[in-house]
């Protein structure tokens, strides 16, 4: 099961690698291009900060990017670099298990290796395994094993970090991540409400397969955000960005510069929460309609419902049980939907899911006689899971690929913030 959502969710993005280039992943036998840029003069950091209501819980929301400001890669990542939060007097780091040594300190730290002998201590954004976090041109990402100008591999981080804070997010049920954990999300873009110009969804075989992806295994563009179950303090943060300028060729030694931004915060400022989570009735059909349990309220500009087509994983174990009907990609298949705050209910196409381009595409899901056949021994209906979100600054406007190449999209609301509220999820199989 790992492995599947491993592959099924490795997301990339087109980024320029500073001053360095992808050899290890050339396709063919070219030299390799070098793109030379002055990381720290020819990027543009920004950095905004809010509350999260999770779930009921209030912790820190966070939005950052970091993106080159120079053609022709304008928008474009730098694809190494650490990044640090240092919060206000008397906020503290959780001791939760993947706050490592940040615990109980006032900030959320990444580091950069600067010994192939000694490795740094494991921290937030620097946990053991070799999966450090960046700071990206949409939020902090982990970043995986090969990236390059021509084949980047950047992951979404499963949200939010120290969710075991979250006596609701430990109860819930499970919801799909690479770790297969019952208390964190991921929060992907998807059909209808994100789809790359030209295509039905990046599920449509055209994505990926190359670096750390399998083929048509990308499942939707990142959302900028990144949230912490970690009590916020009104205040000022302060975000610093260690990046790697260039490698003295003499001594051998390392250069770096570093990049800062700082962003308020007013602490009793929170979005109203869920207090029933959506809901999925299935049509019959295909698709069926999501009940958003959510009355909207004060502030609120943007909500978005997140349907997760797991196919025959279990959506209550996660394990891989079967196949599927899709036409192309990897489950499991994200489908977000874009509503006018306090919507009561949205309807789910019947035909929207994962086929090639020029085909006509197979239900959104499928059911269990479907997938039976697909399969030729008996299978059940695809499982969903479904939760959802609410913002106060415009997160479609600063997410793909409406800000694709911008180096500085808003992301902040009127009130200067970046502010959250999320549900817990539900999970059920169609017929």
């Amino acid at each position: 099961m790992n492995n599947v959502f491993k592959s099924a969710l490795a997301a990339g993005f087109l980024v320029a690698l500073s001053a360095c280039s992808g050899s290890g992943v050339q396709q063919s036998l070219a030299p390799p291009t070098v793109h030379k840029v002055n990381p720290i003069t020819q990027s543009t950091l920004q950095f905004a900060v809010g509350t999260a209501n999770i779930a009921g819980a209030v912790g820190l929301d966070s939005i950052e990017t970091l993106r080159q400001n120079v053609a022709p890669y304008v928008g474009t990542s730098i694809l190494q670099n650490a990044p640090s939060i240092v919060g206000p007097p008397g906020f503290v780091v959780p001791s939760a298990p993947d706050a490592y040594a940040d615990a109980g300190t006032d900030a959320i730290t990444g580091t950069n290796p600067t010994s192939l002998v000694v490795s740094p201590p494991s921290t937030t954004f620097d946990p053991p395994g070799g999966n450090a976090s960046i700071a990206s041109s949409f939020g902090f990402l982990p970043a995986a094993n090969t990236n390059s100008s021509t084949v980047p591999n950047l992951i979404p981080a499963p949200l939010p970090y120290y969710a075991v804070e979250n006596p609701a997010l430990v109860a819930g049920v499970p919801a799909p991540n690479p770790n297969g954990l019952t208390d964190q999300y991921f929060y992907v873009g998807g059909p209808p409400a994100f789809v790359p110009p030209g295509h039905t969804s990046t599920q449509d075989g055209t994505f990926g397969g190359s670096g750390n992806l399998a083929p048509g295994a990308y499942p939707g563009f990142t959302l900028g955000f990144v949230d912490f179950q970690a009590v916020p303090k009104s205040g000022t943060y302060t975000l610093s960005v260690v990046i790697p300028t260039g490698i003295n060729t003499t001594t051998g030694k390392e250069s770096y510069g570093t990049k800062t931004a700082a962003a308020g915060l007013t602490a009793t400022t929170v979005l109203p929460g869920w207090t029933t989570p959506p809901t999925f009735t299935p049509d019959g059909t295909g698709g069926g309609t999501i009940a958003t349990n959510f009355p909207g309220g004060a502030g609120i500009t943007e909500e978005y419902l997140e349907i997760v087509n797991v196919g025959t994983l279990d959506p209550m174990s996660l394990a891989q049980a079967g196949n599927s009907c899709q036409l192309s990609g990897v489950e499991p298949y994200y489908y977000t939907f874009k509503v006018t705050p306090g919507t009561a209910t949205v309807t789910v196409p019947d035909n929207i899911g994962a086929a090639p381009p020029n085909t006509a595409q197979p239900p959104t899901f499928c059911s269990s006689a479907q997938n039976t056949a697909t399969a030729g021994t008996a299978e059940s209906g695809d499982g969903y899971v479904v939760y959802g979100f609410a913002v106060d600054w415009p997160l479609s406007t600063a997410s793909f690929p409406t800000s694709d190449g911008k180096a500085a999209p808003p992301i902040t609301g009127p009130n200067g913030q970046a502010d959250i509220t999320t549900s817990v999820a539900t999970t059920g199989n169609v017929p």
